[in-house]
């Protein structure tokens, strides 16, 4: 088998109790034994470890069992084990057969049992991944309202109870009210290899109002905005060509953007030149105030040193006048004059000392001509470059304004163009998008309203789809002697088997469930054919039916049709004893084959005798206690 799985073994345990456990044959294993030894309590654990909500119901033997565990083999022959409390909740999963649970390394994954939690599987989805069957929809409707595919949903096509196998109703069907579109779509995703992934629903008539409703708004809305994109005036171009316009623009904008900073750094260099003229003219004035100043103070000094020459030249002049006077008397300190002895107050002195002083005067106004020259001469020079500053200024700042003129006013005005057009393209750019988008909403809700034109016809289960399962069964039958089967097909209105004419339910309880069980294992050897999926597991009780053979109660009223004869049970056995490579199919009965050992089957047989064989799942006694 290459796709699905198998189950290796089923296993109970309890803290104070030796596991009881049954292995299983990948091909066929058949379970016999009367009532009450625990075949249904085998069937509910298997039910119940596949992924189904309630558990196995307890019975006296189950007293002080704790944990399910089911060992299955994957189809690259690694074996998973799944254990699940006998009391409810979540699955864990251990990546080993079950003996080396004790020495797993990391935590087990939890499979969740109903809805998930974020980024977690549930026990449905991981069996749907073993199968190929993950992933998939199935249509529930005639709206083509789809639904997820559960592992649940197949349940009823491969795990049949006692109850379930002998029914009158299509074995396609569960019975739950509004679900026979759903498990028909199951049926045919199953033997077509094809889900509804891609069917589109039919809305609901309140959301066709909806979408109308806002249709109306919509179309509204584009009115509005094509008069708005209508007041620009502009020619009708499309998206493509306006973003590439509009690229342009903004290229044009950066590459003026960048020439502006240039002129700007330019005027900078021209400001800096006035600047630089402005300063020498303003420093110059401020050195010619300062030798005016200084000429000016100059001047008054002259004027000194000549009041101080003039004054002493009278000085010099009395001293050479008195010198010729006999006086007896002396004209500075007032004293007597005698005989000449009067050299303190000699005039001969005060005309020396004031020609001494005339001399150092006459070197100081030397020493200031020459300063006053020197000064002068600047002067004349800071006058005439004072002119040059005022000249060289008035001119750089005629440059400077007719440069901002001339380009930067050019280029601003060329950039506030630029900038204009690309404002007014983005709005028409946003104009559109916001029409297309309304556009595309339109379209949406016109899907929506109808999103199939009207033609809202889905792929059905029909007869044809059915053939090659219905030439499955027919061989199935015939191997089994169920009478002579001369046609099987499917019939579309009950959506069940119609047996050489006749309809499944009209036969008896035990034919019923014959035809049930040819149904689900020609179902599951169809399934893994190539194209298809299953899970590769089919298990059955009783579909011999207990109403036959040495566990037959005299005392029932019982029509011939309902029992099935040795010589039909015995080519069943038979022949599924033949089924190799085509998944695993598990039988619980109450009558076994005559001979099992002459049979290629796993085999194991409940006595309801605590002294012969095996008494049943669960041992009769505590004699299996731990000690």
């Amino acid at each position: 088998m290459n796709k699905g799985f198998y189950i290796n073994r089923l296993i109970v345990n309890g803290s104070d109790r030796e596991d009881v456990f049954i292995t299983f044959s990948p091909n066929v294993h058949v379970i016999v034994g009367p009532s009450n030894t625990g075949k249904t309590h085998i069937f509910q654990c298997v039910k119940y470890m596949l992924g189904a909500d309630s558990q196995p119901k307890p019975i006296k033997e189950s007293e002080g069992y704790e944990n399910c565990y089911l060992e299955i083999v994957l189809p690259d022959s690694t074996k998973h084990t799944l254990v699940r409390g006998l009391s409810g909740g979540h699955a864990s999963l251990y990546e080993c057969p079950y003996e080396e649970i004790k020495n797993y390394l990391r935590e087990p994954e939890i499979l969740y049992v109903g809805k998930p939690k974020k980024n977690a599987i549930t026990l449905s989805e991981y069996f749907l991944r073993l199968s190929n069957l993950n992933n998939k929809k199935v249509r529930r409707n005639q709206s083509g309202i789809t639904d997820p595919l559960y592992f649940s949903d197949l349940r009823h096509l491969t795990l049949i109870d006692e109850v379930a196998i002998i029914k009158e109703g299509s074995p396609i069907f569960t019975g739950q009210r509004g679900e026979d579109t759903k498990e028909k779509s199951v049926l045919r995703l199953l033997l077509t290899g094809k889900d509804d992934s891609n069917v589109i629903s039919k809305p609901k008539k309140n959301v066709i109002e909806n979408r109308k409703g806002r249709m109306e708004v919509i179309a509204e809305l584009i009115k509005n905005y094509k008069k708005e994109l209508a007041s620009f005036n502009y020619p009708e171009i499309d998206s493509d060509e306006l973003d590439d316009q509009i690229k342009k623009l903004e290229a044009s904008i950066e590459s003026s953007k960048e020439l502006l900073d240039s002129l700007y750094d330019q005027a900078k260099e021209y400001e800096s030149t006035i600047d630089l003229h402005w300063v020498e003219w303003k420093e110059n004035e401020s050195r010619l105030i300062t030798i005016n100043e200084l000429l000016s103070r100059f001047y008054l000094l002259e004027k000194h040193y000549d009041t101080d020459i003039s004054r002493l030249d009278a000085i010099q002049e009395v001293g050479n006048a008195f010198s010729l006077l006999n006086i007896s008397q002396c004209p500075v300190c007032n004293g007597e004059i005698s005989d000449g002895d009067h050299a303190i107050c000699s005039t001969d002195d005060i005309i020396n000392a004031s020609r001494a002083e005339l001399l150092k005067i006459e070197t100081l106004k030397k020493e200031l001509y020459s300063t006053t020259s020197t000064l002068k001469s600047e002067k004349e020079f800071l006058v005439e470059t004072i002119e040059k500053n005022k000249k060289f200024h008035a001119e750089a700042q005629k440059y400077a304004t007719d440069f901002v003129s001339e380009n930067i006013r050019v280029m601003v005005k060329k950039l506030e163009d630029y900038r204009g057009a690309l404002s007014e393209k983005n709005a028409i750019q946003k104009i559109i998008e916001k029409l297309e988008d309304l556009e595309d909403q339109k379209k949406l809700y016109e899907q929506e309203v109808d999103p199939m034109d009207g033609n809202y016809s889905f792929d059905e289960l029909t007869t044809s789809t059915v053939t090659d399962l219905c030439d499955v069964v027919k061989g199935l039958l015939n191997e089994w002697k169920y009478d002579d089967v001369l046609s099987v097909s499917f019939s579309e209105k009950t959506c069940d088997l119609v047996i050489n004419g006749y309809d499944r339910n009209l036969s008896g309880k035990g034919y019923r469930a014959l035809a049930y069980a040819a149904f689900s294992i020609g179902l599951m050897h169809i399934c893994l054919q190539p194209g298809r999926n299953h899970s590769g597991v089919t298990l059955l009780d009783s579909p011999l039916c207990t109403l036959r053979s040495r566990h037959l109660e005299k005392e029932r009223n019982l029509q011939e049709k309902d029992v099935i004869g040795d010589k039909t049970k015995e080519a069943f056995y038979l022949g599924i004893s033949k089924l190799k490579e085509k998944g695993q199919i598990i039988i619980l009965e109450n009558d076994g084959p005559a001979h099992p050992q002459d049979l290629n089957i796993g085999y194991t047989e409940f006595t309801k005798d605590a002294n012969v064989g095996r008494y049943g799942f669960y041992p009769k006694s505590d004699a299996l206690i731990k000690a």
